[in-house]
Protein backbone atom coordinates (compact mmCIF):
# COMPACT_ATOMS: atom_id res chain seq x y z
CA UNK A 1 0.00 0.00 0.00
CA UNK A 2 1.55 3.58 -0.99
CA UNK A 3 2.19 6.16 1.85
CA UNK A 4 -0.67 8.72 2.12
CA UNK A 5 1.45 11.39 2.93
CA UNK A 6 -1.71 13.68 3.48
CA UNK A 7 -1.83 11.61 6.44
CA UNK A 8 1.38 13.47 8.13
CA UNK A 9 0.90 16.68 6.47
CA UNK A 10 -0.21 17.95 9.89
CA UNK A 11 2.22 17.92 11.71
CA UNK A 12 5.43 20.14 12.62
CA UNK A 13 8.05 20.14 10.23
CA UNK A 14 10.62 22.17 12.23
CA UNK A 15 11.85 19.95 15.70
CA UNK A 16 11.56 16.48 14.31
CA UNK A 17 12.81 14.25 11.72
CA UNK A 18 9.85 12.55 10.59
CA UNK A 19 10.35 8.79 9.36
CA UNK A 20 8.01 6.68 7.00
CA UNK A 21 8.20 3.01 8.43
CA UNK A 22 6.77 -0.46 9.05
CA UNK A 23 6.42 -3.03 11.60
CA UNK A 24 5.13 -6.53 11.90
CA UNK A 25 2.37 -7.21 13.60
CA UNK A 26 2.44 -10.83 15.15
CA UNK A 27 -1.03 -10.88 16.28
CA UNK A 28 -2.44 -9.93 13.18
CA UNK A 29 0.11 -11.44 10.50
CA UNK A 30 0.70 -8.56 8.76
CA UNK A 31 2.71 -5.50 7.96
CA UNK A 32 1.83 -2.15 9.71
CA UNK A 33 2.35 1.51 8.58
CA UNK A 34 3.95 3.82 10.82
CA UNK A 35 5.69 7.07 11.31
CA UNK A 36 8.68 7.64 13.69
CA UNK A 37 9.18 11.13 14.67
CA UNK A 38 12.47 11.81 16.30
CA UNK A 39 12.84 15.00 18.37
CA UNK A 40 16.90 15.74 18.08
CA UNK A 41 16.75 18.72 20.83
CA UNK A 42 16.00 16.33 23.61
CA UNK A 43 16.86 12.83 22.05
CA UNK A 44 12.92 12.14 22.42
CA UNK A 45 10.67 9.12 19.63
CA UNK A 46 6.97 9.03 18.97
CA UNK A 47 5.67 6.44 17.01
CA UNK A 48 2.00 7.06 15.29
CA UNK A 49 -0.51 4.77 13.48
CA UNK A 50 -1.74 7.12 10.57
CA UNK A 51 -4.53 4.46 9.72
CA UNK A 52 -5.54 4.49 13.36
CA UNK A 53 -4.37 8.73 13.43
CA UNK A 54 -3.81 8.05 17.18
CA UNK A 55 0.02 7.40 18.99
CA UNK A 56 1.21 3.79 19.45
CA UNK A 57 4.26 5.66 21.25
CA UNK A 58 3.89 8.99 23.26
CA UNK A 59 6.63 11.02 22.96
CA UNK A 60 9.15 9.61 25.32
CA UNK A 61 13.32 10.31 25.20
CA UNK A 62 15.41 6.93 24.00
CA UNK A 63 18.99 7.58 24.85
CA UNK A 64 19.94 4.14 22.83
CA UNK A 65 18.25 5.79 19.34
CA UNK A 66 21.22 7.60 17.68
CA UNK A 67 20.82 9.92 14.29
CA UNK A 68 23.27 7.03 13.08
CA UNK A 69 20.73 4.38 13.29
CA UNK A 70 18.07 6.35 11.66
CA UNK A 71 19.15 5.58 8.11
CA UNK A 72 16.80 4.62 5.17
CA UNK A 73 16.58 0.64 5.11
CA UNK A 74 17.72 0.22 9.07
CA UNK A 75 15.91 -1.39 11.64
CA UNK A 76 15.33 0.38 15.03
CA UNK A 77 14.68 -0.99 18.22
CA UNK A 78 11.95 1.14 19.82
CA UNK A 79 11.07 -0.29 22.93
CA UNK A 80 12.04 -4.15 21.83
CA UNK A 81 9.60 -3.13 19.00
CA UNK A 82 11.62 -3.51 15.87
CA UNK A 83 10.87 -0.78 12.87
CA UNK A 84 12.02 -0.59 9.67
CA UNK A 85 12.64 2.47 8.34
CA UNK A 86 11.43 2.57 4.69
CA UNK A 87 11.48 6.49 3.93
CA UNK A 88 11.17 9.59 5.35
CA UNK A 89 9.21 13.16 4.86
CA UNK A 90 10.93 15.05 1.92
CA UNK A 91 11.83 18.27 4.32
CA UNK A 92 13.88 15.66 6.41
CA UNK A 93 15.25 13.90 3.04
CA UNK A 94 16.70 17.27 2.35
CA UNK A 95 17.98 18.10 5.71
CA UNK A 96 19.52 14.84 6.44
CA UNK A 97 20.62 12.98 3.12
CA UNK A 98 20.91 15.91 0.79
CA UNK A 99 22.97 14.63 -2.24
CA UNK A 100 23.09 11.11 -0.80
CA UNK A 101 24.35 8.66 -2.52
CA UNK A 102 26.19 5.44 -3.15
CA UNK A 103 29.25 4.46 -4.47
CA UNK A 104 31.48 1.42 -5.05
CA UNK A 105 35.22 1.07 -4.08
CA UNK A 106 37.56 -2.05 -2.86
CA UNK A 107 40.82 -2.51 -0.83
CA UNK A 108 43.05 -3.66 -3.79
CA UNK A 109 45.15 -6.71 -3.01
CA UNK A 110 47.89 -6.38 0.19
CA UNK A 111 48.67 -7.00 3.31
CA UNK A 112 45.48 -8.06 5.43
CA UNK A 113 46.91 -6.28 8.33
CA UNK A 114 45.84 -2.55 6.19
CA UNK A 115 42.75 -4.00 5.92
CA UNK A 116 41.22 -2.79 9.47
CA UNK A 117 43.12 0.55 9.38
CA UNK A 118 41.63 1.44 5.99
CA UNK A 119 38.37 0.68 6.99
CA UNK A 120 38.69 2.74 9.78
CA UNK A 121 40.04 5.51 7.72
CA UNK A 122 37.06 5.37 5.33
CA UNK A 123 34.62 5.62 8.10
CA UNK A 124 36.20 8.72 10.40
CA UNK A 125 35.64 10.41 6.36
CA UNK A 126 32.04 10.10 7.04
CA UNK A 127 30.89 6.99 4.53
CA UNK A 128 28.45 4.28 5.99
CA UNK A 129 29.44 1.21 4.51
CA UNK A 130 25.99 -0.65 3.44
CA UNK A 131 27.62 -3.71 1.95
CA UNK A 132 30.80 -5.22 2.17
CA UNK A 133 32.51 -8.85 0.92
CA UNK A 134 36.02 -10.14 0.81
CA UNK A 135 36.06 -12.08 -2.81
CA UNK A 136 37.80 -12.67 -6.04
CA UNK A 137 37.99 -10.59 -9.01
CA UNK A 138 37.69 -12.22 -12.82
CA UNK A 139 39.49 -11.06 -15.54
CA UNK A 140 35.98 -10.67 -17.22
CA UNK A 141 35.16 -8.48 -14.11
CA UNK A 142 38.16 -6.44 -13.79
CA UNK A 143 38.22 -5.80 -17.27
CA UNK A 144 34.69 -4.34 -16.79
CA UNK A 145 35.91 -2.05 -13.99
CA UNK A 146 38.93 -0.61 -15.45
CA UNK A 147 37.37 -0.02 -19.12
CA UNK A 148 36.99 3.77 -17.95
CA UNK A 149 39.83 4.14 -16.04
CA UNK A 150 43.22 2.87 -17.19
CA UNK A 151 44.44 1.54 -20.81
CA UNK A 152 47.76 1.34 -22.77
CA UNK A 153 50.22 -1.09 -21.61
CA UNK A 154 49.31 -0.76 -17.77
CA UNK A 155 46.12 -2.27 -18.33
CA UNK A 156 46.94 -6.05 -18.51
CA UNK A 157 49.22 -5.52 -15.60
CA UNK A 158 46.96 -3.94 -13.48
CA UNK A 159 44.32 -6.86 -14.65
CA UNK A 160 46.62 -9.36 -13.31
CA UNK A 161 47.49 -7.47 -10.33
CA UNK A 162 43.56 -6.61 -8.65
CA UNK A 163 43.15 -10.63 -9.87
CA UNK A 164 46.10 -11.93 -7.71
CA UNK A 165 44.45 -11.71 -4.67
CA UNK A 166 41.34 -10.80 -2.62
CA UNK A 167 39.60 -7.40 -2.50
CA UNK A 168 37.60 -6.23 -0.19
CA UNK A 169 34.09 -4.86 -1.94
CA UNK A 170 32.09 -2.09 -0.47
CA UNK A 171 29.02 -0.25 -1.17
CA UNK A 172 29.89 3.47 0.54
CA UNK A 173 27.01 5.85 1.05
CA UNK A 174 27.78 9.71 1.45
CA UNK A 175 26.95 13.41 -0.03
CA UNK A 176 28.59 13.34 -3.53
CA UNK A 177 30.03 9.55 -2.50
CA UNK A 178 31.47 9.15 -5.86
CA UNK A 179 33.57 12.04 -6.12
CA UNK A 180 34.35 12.39 -2.54
CA UNK A 181 35.58 9.05 -2.17
CA UNK A 182 38.00 9.75 -5.60
CA UNK A 183 39.35 12.48 -3.39
CA UNK A 184 39.49 10.24 0.07
CA UNK A 185 41.92 7.92 -2.18
CA UNK A 186 44.35 10.82 -3.44
CA UNK A 187 46.52 10.54 -6.98
CA UNK A 188 47.14 7.55 -8.61
CA UNK A 189 50.73 7.94 -7.48
CA UNK A 190 51.17 7.53 -4.20
CA UNK A 191 54.18 9.20 -4.32
CA UNK A 192 51.89 12.63 -5.99
CA UNK A 193 48.97 12.00 -3.45
CA UNK A 194 48.05 14.89 -1.33
CA UNK A 195 48.86 14.14 2.79
CA UNK A 196 46.24 12.48 4.87
CA UNK A 197 44.86 10.37 1.59
CA UNK A 198 44.42 7.11 1.09
CA UNK A 199 46.99 6.35 -1.09
CA UNK A 200 49.65 8.74 0.94
CA UNK A 201 49.10 7.01 3.77
CA UNK A 202 49.04 3.20 2.33
CA UNK A 203 49.79 3.47 -1.21
CA UNK A 204 53.03 1.97 -2.29
CA UNK A 205 53.24 2.48 -5.98
CA UNK A 206 50.87 3.35 -9.19
CA UNK A 207 49.87 -0.10 -8.80
CA UNK A 208 50.20 -0.92 -5.37
CA UNK A 209 47.64 2.04 -4.16
CA UNK A 210 45.65 0.36 -1.67
CA UNK A 211 41.97 0.89 -3.06
CA UNK A 212 40.16 1.42 -6.56
CA UNK A 213 36.71 3.81 -6.65
CA UNK A 214 34.70 4.38 -9.39
CA UNK A 215 34.48 7.98 -11.88
CA UNK A 216 30.87 8.02 -12.00
CA UNK A 217 27.29 6.61 -10.50
CA UNK A 218 26.79 4.76 -13.53
CA UNK A 219 29.47 2.81 -12.96
CA UNK A 220 29.05 2.44 -9.34
CA UNK A 221 25.55 1.09 -9.49
CA UNK A 222 26.37 -1.31 -12.16
CA UNK A 223 29.68 -2.64 -10.47
CA UNK A 224 28.00 -2.67 -6.94
CA UNK A 225 25.10 -4.79 -8.84
CA UNK A 226 28.03 -7.03 -10.32
CA UNK A 227 30.07 -7.44 -6.20
CA UNK A 228 26.55 -8.00 -4.66
CA UNK A 229 23.79 -8.70 -7.07
CA UNK A 230 22.37 -12.02 -7.02
CA UNK A 231 21.36 -14.51 -9.81
CA UNK A 232 19.03 -17.57 -9.77
CA UNK A 233 19.15 -16.90 -5.69
CA UNK A 234 22.65 -17.14 -5.48
CA UNK A 235 25.75 -14.46 -5.38
CA UNK A 236 27.08 -13.36 -8.31
CA UNK A 237 30.34 -13.05 -7.14
CA UNK A 238 31.06 -15.85 -4.38
CA UNK A 239 31.14 -15.82 -1.11
CA UNK A 240 35.11 -17.21 0.31
CA UNK A 241 34.18 -18.92 3.36
CA UNK A 242 35.74 -22.33 3.47
CA UNK A 243 33.71 -23.79 5.82
CA UNK A 244 36.53 -26.12 7.49
CA UNK A 245 39.08 -26.11 10.13
CA UNK A 246 37.43 -22.24 11.43
CA UNK A 247 35.45 -20.57 13.54
CA UNK A 248 32.63 -17.75 13.34
CA UNK A 249 32.72 -14.13 14.72
CA UNK A 250 29.98 -12.03 14.27
CA UNK A 251 30.67 -8.06 15.10
CA UNK A 252 27.67 -7.05 16.33
CA UNK A 253 25.58 -3.79 15.29
CA UNK A 254 26.20 -1.35 17.88
CA UNK A 255 30.01 -1.76 16.42
CA UNK A 256 29.36 -0.42 12.91
CA UNK A 257 27.35 2.00 14.75
CA UNK A 258 30.07 3.29 16.90
CA UNK A 259 32.51 3.32 14.28
CA UNK A 260 34.44 0.59 15.45
CA UNK A 261 34.13 -2.47 12.71
CA UNK A 262 37.86 -1.80 11.36
CA UNK A 263 39.55 -1.61 14.96
CA UNK A 264 37.77 -5.25 15.44
CA UNK A 265 39.24 -6.44 11.96
CA UNK A 266 42.49 -5.05 12.62
CA UNK A 267 42.78 -6.86 16.17
CA UNK A 268 42.13 -9.60 14.50
CA UNK A 269 44.40 -9.57 11.30
CA UNK A 270 47.19 -7.89 13.18
CA UNK A 271 47.32 -10.94 15.51
CA UNK A 272 49.90 -13.80 15.26
CA UNK A 273 47.81 -16.81 15.57
CA UNK A 274 44.37 -15.48 13.56
CA UNK A 275 43.61 -14.56 10.31
CA UNK A 276 40.52 -13.96 8.42
CA UNK A 277 39.58 -15.75 5.55
CA UNK A 278 35.61 -14.93 5.18
CA UNK A 279 33.79 -11.67 5.72
CA UNK A 280 30.86 -10.23 4.55
CA UNK A 281 27.86 -7.51 5.69
CA UNK A 282 24.22 -8.94 6.44
CA UNK A 283 20.79 -7.38 7.55
CA UNK A 284 19.74 -10.18 9.96
CA UNK A 285 15.72 -10.28 10.61
CA UNK A 286 14.46 -11.30 13.97
CA UNK A 287 13.62 -15.03 12.93
CA UNK A 288 17.15 -15.85 11.68
CA UNK A 289 18.52 -14.12 14.79
CA UNK A 290 16.11 -16.29 16.88
CA UNK A 291 16.88 -19.47 14.79
CA UNK A 292 21.22 -18.69 15.09
CA UNK A 293 20.84 -17.52 18.76
CA UNK A 294 18.71 -20.82 19.73
CA UNK A 295 20.86 -22.66 21.25
CA UNK A 296 20.79 -20.34 24.13
CA UNK A 297 17.23 -20.22 24.12
CA UNK A 298 16.20 -20.60 28.28
CA UNK A 299 19.93 -20.76 28.82
CA UNK A 300 20.84 -17.33 28.96
CA UNK A 301 18.43 -14.38 30.05
CA UNK A 302 19.08 -12.18 27.65
CA UNK A 303 18.53 -14.26 24.53
CA UNK A 304 15.63 -12.22 23.58
CA UNK A 305 17.93 -9.19 23.94
CA UNK A 306 20.43 -10.21 21.94
CA UNK A 307 17.80 -11.48 18.62
CA UNK A 308 16.62 -8.01 18.87
CA UNK A 309 20.36 -6.40 18.93
CA UNK A 310 21.52 -8.74 15.56
CA UNK A 311 18.38 -7.67 13.98
CA UNK A 312 18.55 -3.96 14.26
CA UNK A 313 21.34 -2.85 12.12
CA UNK A 314 23.98 -4.39 9.92
CA UNK A 315 26.61 -6.81 11.33
CA UNK A 316 29.82 -8.36 9.68
CA UNK A 317 30.26 -12.18 9.64
CA UNK A 318 34.00 -13.64 9.90
CA UNK A 319 35.07 -17.20 9.30
CA UNK A 320 38.44 -16.69 11.14
CA UNK A 321 41.23 -19.22 11.02
CA UNK A 322 43.96 -20.13 12.88
CA UNK A 323 47.51 -19.61 11.77
CA UNK A 324 48.84 -22.37 14.42
CA UNK A 325 47.22 -25.96 13.03
CA UNK A 326 47.80 -27.82 15.66
CA UNK A 327 45.90 -25.06 18.26
CA UNK A 328 42.22 -25.43 18.66
CA UNK A 329 40.85 -22.32 16.82
CA UNK A 330 37.20 -22.16 18.53
CA UNK A 331 38.80 -22.30 22.21
CA UNK A 332 41.79 -19.87 21.61
CA UNK A 333 39.65 -16.90 19.65
CA UNK A 334 37.32 -17.46 22.56
CA UNK A 335 39.79 -16.49 24.63
CA UNK A 336 41.15 -13.51 22.36
CA UNK A 337 37.41 -12.38 22.72
CA UNK A 338 37.14 -12.88 26.38
CA UNK A 339 34.37 -13.69 28.40
CA UNK A 340 30.66 -12.70 28.18
CA UNK A 341 30.84 -9.94 30.22
CA UNK A 342 32.68 -6.84 29.17
CA UNK A 343 33.24 -5.34 32.58
CA UNK A 344 34.89 -8.63 33.70
CA UNK A 345 36.79 -8.44 30.25
CA UNK A 346 38.27 -5.03 31.70
CA UNK A 347 39.47 -6.49 34.77
CA UNK A 348 40.87 -10.02 33.60
CA UNK A 349 41.39 -9.68 29.73
CA UNK A 350 41.91 -5.55 29.20
CA UNK A 351 43.07 -6.15 25.70
CA UNK A 352 40.38 -8.57 24.65
CA UNK A 353 37.68 -7.65 21.73
CA UNK A 354 35.20 -7.10 24.07
CA UNK A 355 37.09 -5.81 26.90
CA UNK A 356 38.03 -3.16 24.11
CA UNK A 357 34.76 -2.34 22.48
CA UNK A 358 31.71 -4.32 24.75
CA UNK A 359 29.26 -2.44 26.61
CA UNK A 360 27.40 -4.84 28.18
CA UNK A 361 26.03 -8.46 28.66
CA UNK A 362 24.26 -7.79 24.78
CA UNK A 363 26.12 -5.52 23.51
CA UNK A 364 29.20 -7.47 23.81
CA UNK A 365 30.68 -6.74 20.70
CA UNK A 366 31.29 -9.81 19.13
CA UNK A 367 29.40 -13.28 18.88
CA UNK A 368 31.74 -16.10 18.54
CA UNK A 369 31.16 -19.54 18.52
CA UNK A 370 31.50 -21.51 22.22
CA UNK A 371 31.67 -25.13 21.15
CA UNK A 372 33.98 -26.93 17.91
CA UNK A 373 31.32 -29.10 16.47
CA UNK A 374 28.96 -25.56 15.78
CA UNK A 375 32.22 -23.92 14.50
CA UNK A 376 31.45 -24.73 10.74
CA UNK A 377 27.72 -24.55 11.10
CA UNK A 378 27.40 -21.16 12.37
CA UNK A 379 29.95 -20.17 9.32
CA UNK A 380 27.59 -22.31 7.05
CA UNK A 381 24.73 -19.68 8.35
CA UNK A 382 25.72 -16.55 7.07
CA UNK A 383 27.79 -17.26 4.30
CA UNK A 384 25.61 -20.22 3.28
CA UNK A 385 21.73 -19.93 4.40
CA UNK A 386 21.73 -16.40 4.51
CA UNK A 387 23.91 -15.54 1.60
CA UNK A 388 21.34 -17.04 -0.83
CA UNK A 389 18.46 -16.02 0.92
CA UNK A 390 19.07 -11.97 1.18
CA UNK A 391 20.97 -9.28 -1.02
Amino acid sequence: MPWNRSKIAVFDYFDKYIFLCEMYDEETDTMVELVLNFFPFDNSVQVIDPQKGKNLLRRVQLPTLTMEMLQIGNIVNIFAKLILIRDCAPITKRTLFNKMESTFAFIKPGPPSDNGKILTYIMKKGFRIVRMKNAKVTKELAMEIYQNCAGGEMLPIIIDYVTSGEVVALELVAPDAVKYFRSCLGATDPKKAAPGTLRYLYGHDTLRNVAHGCNTREDAAKIIDWFFGQENNRPKVPYQATLKDCTCCVIKPHVLIDGHLGNVIDRISTSDIFYISAMAMFSVKIHDAKEFFEIYKGVLPEYEEMCIHLSEGKCVALEVKCNKPNMNVVQEFRKFCGPRDPDLCRQLYPDSLRALYGKNYVHNAVHCTDLDEDAELEVEYFFKLLANMHD
